[in-house]
């Protein structure tokens, strides 16, 4: 009963990024942003906005304007509408109604323009975090996908190693709304992956990533963002990954929470030297942008792409010359990506 909330929280996280919902996204407008580089983390100058989603079209940054002149009209109307409230006719629900337009415009807008952050004493704890993220991707309930994505059954596993750094990522104006707007910290997958398709042997490279926490209303849970950068699509059978954005979502607990709380019940990963508990499974998404919500104006669709699981790193491969010291470093490494104590 103790880990009931965070069940919850788990569930209202996955949900959120499941169901369809609206965002915004960067457009080919954007500042110049920090990019990411999917191998080293090192952003080569060629590479200056490859952080940034281009959509070709201005949507989002109608979208932002829509968002401050809902914000001036509201905070205008709330200079008449406050004082009225020691008057003997005062305007409650219109008060209420712009405190409510205000607050949800301001909050977005200072987002986007990167003055609010994530949860910042989580993330510092997740920085350096290498992991596996195994991909499975398919039909899914609830998904907005066509209606022959996917109908026979069929999953696409991908298996990608991650790092998820400590450096900085500037996703530019208005940034991601679905993760903390304009900030974030690099996503870096080094190698990419690969599966079996009907060919054979299917190489899949991400170009890069970015990922960040935000925070829920219990103190110690966050809900753990990130996306990479497809540059071609991956298909298996009428199962695919779709070039572009794909986004990830999940939960992560504070380990000091997670020890007082006891045991943690069902698939989790234990993040090691940090000790924070990732929830085992997430959901993977993609967005839509087309004249349904006028490319971005009124936010983009999230469409079910599939799950995802987190787990440890492959444990460092002997070597035919290897020393007495590299094999006792390796069985130490080994241990410690089963959770073992060393």
């Amino acid at each position: 009963l103790r880990w009931a909330p965070l069940w919850l929280a788990r569930g209202l996280a996955t949900q959120h990024a499941m169901l369809p919902l609206l965002t915004t996204t960067c457009t080919a407008f954007h500042a110049p942003a920090t990019a990411v580089h999917a191998g080293s983390c090192v952003p080569p100058a060629r590479h200056a906005a490859a952080i940034c989603s281009s959509t070709g079209s201005a949507g989002p940054l109608i979208r932002s304007a829509f968002l401050s002149l809902i914000a001036g009209q509201s905070a205008f109307a709330l200079a008449t509408e406050v004082p009225s409230l020691f008057s003997s006719s005062p305007d409650i629900f219109g008060t209420l109604f712009d405190a409510g337009f205000l607050f949800y415009s301001g909050r977005l807008l200072a987002g986007q323009a990167g003055l609010v952050g994530g949860d910042e004493a989580l993330a510092e704890k997740l920085a350096g975090l290498d992991c596996t993220c195994t991909l499975s991707i398919g039909r899914e309930p609830g998904t907005w996908m066509p209606k022959e994505w996917g109908s026979s059954g069929a999953r696409l596993s991908l298996p990608l190693q991650l790092r998820f750094s400590e450096e900085t990522a500037d996703l530019g104006f208005p940034g991601e709304e679905s993760m903390t707007g304009r900030t974030a910290r690099q996503l870096c997958c080094p190698g990419g992956g690969s599966f079996v398709g009907q060919a054979g042997t299917v190489r899949v490279e991400p170009t890069g990533g970015a990922w960040s926490v935000k925070p829920t209303r219990q103190p110690g849970v966050g809900e753990l963002r990130f996306f990479l950068d497809f540059p071609t699509e991956a298909a298996r059978n009428d199962v695919t990954l779709p070039a572009g954005r794909v986004f990830f979502s999940g939960t992560c607990v504070d380990p000091e929470l997670a020890q007082a709380l006891g045991p943690t019940p069902g698939d989790v990963f234990v993040a090691p030297g940090s000790g924070v508990r990732l929830f085992g499974e997430g959901g993977v998404t993609t967005k839509r942008t087309d004249a349904r919500n006028l490319y971005g104006a009124l936010g983009e669709t999230f469409l079910i792409l599939g799950r995802f699981s987190l787990g440890p790193p492959p444990p460092p491969q002997a070597s035919e010359d290897e020393t007495p010291q590299q094999r006792a470093a390796r069985e130490r490494a080994e241990d410690e990506a089963r959770g073992r104590a060393v």
